[in-house]
């Protein structure tokens, strides 16, 4: 008990912290989906270049489970074992706009599947955790999902920085990572 309210003090901590130099902190939840083969489920956005993982920011309408649960049903699928496994928190600066988010990443396996692709997603697929990382477009997701893979067993957390340089997306770790 004693670890989670460490753990919750902590998050207070940085949401009111970064919270005075952003006008908002956002919240983001990623969801990795991991079918039974233990393949991760990768999306290219619409008329984009861009592969991600499924994801959506907290809104004031839905809990966080509720949120999941959406997430998934967009897709067909249908989850169970949904856990956190990570806790991070992601600056951006792009274009000299700054913002700072919190970024819950959560791990689910699939129950049952009627794969359907909702809007905005031009293609889905299902890789091996290696080959995902390859694909997805993004280096800060990358490092989060690197971490998840690297410690099964422990909810992660750091600090990254998102930018862009020379037209590219680039990551860098301002906090190392540590376990909760």
């Amino acid at each position: 008990m004693s670890r989670t309210l460490s753990f919750l003090f902590f998050l207070s901590i940085v949401q009111m912290s970064f919270g005075q130099n952003d006008k908002q902190v956002s919240i983001f939840h990623r969801l990795l989906i991991y079918n039974s083969e233990d393949e991760l489920m990768v999306l290219k956005i619409e008329n984009t270049d861009y592969w991600v993982t499924p994801g959506l920011y907290q809104t004031e309408e839905q809990s966080i489970l509720q949120g999941l649960d959406s997430i998934a049903s967009t897709y067909g699928i249908s989850l169970e074992s949904v856990s956190l496994r990570g806790v991070f928190v992601l600056k951006r600066d792009i274009n000299s706009q700054r913002s700072t988010s919190l970024r819950h990443v959560y791990v689910a396996q699939v129950r049952e599947i009627n794969l359907t692709k909702p809007k905005g997603i031009e293609e889905i697929t299902w890789l091996t955790p290696k080959m995902a990382m390859k694909k997805i477009t993004f280096p800060h997701i990358v490092k989060m999902i690197e971490q998840i893979e690297a410690y099964p067993e422990h909810v992660r957390g750091g600090t990254l920085l998102q930018f862009r340089e020379n037209d590219a997306w680039q990551t860098k770790i301002l906090e190392e990572f540590y376990s909760f």
